[in-house]
């Protein structure tokens, strides 16, 4: 036990001791003593010039020394070098690191792009500033890194976008995603829930208190002005909804149309969407409620007559479903 206590610390020693001045612990040194200095420069209440300025030294020499020590010590993971991409890391972080709030999206983007500046810099630029003209063989590999950091770059960004189009327009998705050449879901992921579903429920709600439980006859009357009463619930809905999304709300539309069933009404309600879709002709939401009179002859008096006429009153009843259909309702129902 104490041999092999012996041994580790003799291996950490020579690990950390710099072989020669010229060596990557060097600088990593270089870079923690600068941190120190950086620490003890706040701490004396030093300008914020001088505390930046060591900070900034502490994380360069950091950045390559790190490097160094990766491509000294042979660390390629399959055969990849990962030396340029882990420098250029820490240089994003302490790029992008002081910003706060979202600082990860551009440091991811650029991240590509400083790993490329960490192999192409040492290529192009001598010791002493001046630039220089590499081997046609290193400009070939320059040119097709410099390719490859672009798709890298690419990729974060598209990403990124996407999840930002997820996040202001929820219902995309809740699309089908079957034949994207980009976006994939994983087997077994739940599929969010439509904002158009929200909007027919709050519709439904809205629809209700007009003509739920009200006199029969009023109703009908109601149902007279259609073009009038769906104006009254888009607005409502509008007040409504605009809260909870407003940039999906405006491509969401409602609409509604009456159809005679026996002596009451068959209602559909729709969600219309006007955004970007899967299917060509774009999709709606369908929602079915049946309004149908009812008698209440507990209200009759005791002594009516035989023929004595009860008043009708209204009863709504919708169904919990919202089918989701192709194309635009008013299409479909002329069709059929």
């Amino acid at each position: 036990m104490v041999g092999f206590l012996r041994q580790t610390l003799e291996d950490l020693g020579k690990l950390l001791k710099p072989p020669r001045y010229f060596a990557w612990q060097t600088v990593i040194y270089i870079s923690l003593f600068s941190w120190l200095m950086s620490l003890l420069a706040r701490a004396v209440s030093a300008t914020e010039f001088t505390v930046g300025l060591l900070a900034t030294l502490s994380w360069i020499c950091l950045a390559l020394g790190v490097g160094w020590a990766l491509e000294a010590n042979k660390v390629r993971p399959f055969g990849i070098p990962i030396a340029p991409w882990v420098s250029g890391g820490i240089v994003c972080i302490f790029l992008f690191g002081s910003w706060g709030g979202r600082w990860l999206q551009p440091a991811l983007v650029v991240w590509p792009l400083v790993s490329f500046a960490v192999v192409a810099v040492p290529s192009l630029v001598s010791w002493d500033f001046s630039l220089k003209k590499p081997q046609p063989f290193v400009r070939q590999q320059l040119a097709l890194l410099f390719c490859l950091s672009l798709l890298f770059s690419s990729w974060f960004q598209f990403y990124f976008r996407i999840q930002a189009w997820v996040h202001d327009y929820p219902s995309l998705a809740a699309d089908s995603v079957e034949h994207s050449a980009f976006v994939y879901r994983i087997p077994g992921q739940t599929t969010a829930l439509s904002a158009g579903v929200t909007h027919l429920t709050v519709a439904e709600d809205l629809l209700r208190e007009e003509v739920d439980n009200k006199p029969w006859p009023s109703v009908e009357r109601w149902l007279l002005n259609l073009e009038g009463q769906r104006q009254l619930l888009r607005q409502q809905l509008h007040s409504q909804m605009s809260e909870t999304s407003p940039l999906e709300d405006p491509l969401w539309q409602l609409d509604f149309q009456p159809s005679t069933n026996g002596d009451g009404y068959t209602l559909k309600l729709w969600a219309v969407w006007s955004g970007p879709a899967a299917s060509p002709n774009g999709y709606y939401l369908e929602k079915t409620c049946q309004l149908m009179p009812i008698s209440r002859a507990g209200l009759a008096p005791e002594n009516a007559s035989p023929g004595y006429s009860t008043t009708q009153w209204s009863n709504l009843t919708c169904d919990l479903e919202t089918p989701r259909q192709a194309g635009h309702p008013r299409e479909t129902q002329a069709s059929g």
